[in-house]
């Protein structure tokens, strides 16, 4: 018995001081279960760029080599909200085909009028949205809100990009609402507004909406109709449909599709990795 009891603890010891290696502080907060399944997917799942061995081995040359922090960090926090292990393997694939320098980048214009963040930043994270789409409602604003407290807010970009979808209702005009927003400077505090009152819309709450954010709702409504303003969404729905949009909203980092569902957190990280490559 006391053999068995020794050996558990040497077994235990040791799996806690080989997690502890991760050297990440997402990872060394796990525990129990989350911690177990945390170190299996990073002696497991390779990293990719400057180390393609197992981000476990990887995370051993982090002073020179930031990808692994990333992902260990990533596989870690996903690992803490439950997710299973084909689940973390996905995310951690799709992420890698973002930075693959062989997955084809598309060119995706960037109006200064419609960028959340810094309009000059090399780190552009296209969102192709609709402005009826429910999980857009859901989704772009917690992003929004979660990168506001991040210190890369002003270091980034995030580019708007109209994907009005037929089957939601009211989607053109939606679209139209928030591109006049933009050519009175207010598309994103317009968007949020939007959406933050997704289940409310009507079309006679868009002047309100204007009116309650500041703008002129006379100018707000001209604009809806003028035909710039329908010219831009157009084009922007049929580049999407160029560049391989189906679904909203689809995220694109410098050019190039990030596939899958990410959360907010792993939109953010992937942005902070990003930043990283282009520090360099």
């Amino acid at each position: 018995m006391r053999y068995i009891y020794s050996f558990v603890t040497a077994f235990v010891i040791l799996l806690s001081s080989s997690f502890a290696m991760a050297q990440t502080p997402v990872c060394d907060g796990l525990k129990d279960k989350a911690a177990t399944q945390a170190q299996s997917l990073l002696n497991e799942i390779h990293s990719y760029g400057c180390c393609t061995d197992s981000v476990a081995n990887c995370l051993k040359n982090a002073d020179t080599c930031k990808t692994p922090v990333f992902l260990a960090n990533e596989i870690c926090r996903l690992a803490g909200t439950g997710k299973a292990d084909d689940a973390i393997k996905t995310v951690i694939a799709n992420r890698a085909k973002a930075f693959d320098p062989n997955t084809k980048a598309v060119t995706i214009p960037v109006r200064p009028e419609l960028v959340w963040g810094n309009p000059e930043s090399k780190v552009v994270l296209s969102a192709y949205v609709c402005g009826r789409c429910p999980y857009c409602s859901r989704h772009i604003p917690k992003l929004i809100r979660v990168l506001e407290n991040t210190t890369i807010k002003d270091k980034i970009a995030v580019n708007l990009r109209y994907f009005p979808i037929k089957s939601h209702d009211n989607s053109t005009p939606a679209a139209l609402a928030i591109e006049a927003a933009a050519q009175l400077g207010q598309a994103w505090p317009y968007l949020i507004k939007s959406y933050d009152n997704f289940d409310a819309f009507t079309l006679a709450k868009i002047p309100q909406w204007v009116e309650e954010l500041g703008m002129d709702k006379k100018k707000h409504s001209e604009l809806m109709k003028d035909a710039s303003v329908r010219a831009n969404v157009s084009n922007s729905k049929k580049e999407g449909l160029t560049n391989g949009v189906v679904t909203t909203p689809t995220f694109f980092l410098n050019g190039r599709k990030i596939d899958g569902a990410f959360d907010a957190d792993s939109i953010t990280s992937i942005l902070e990795e990003a930043l990283e490559y282009e520090a360099k």
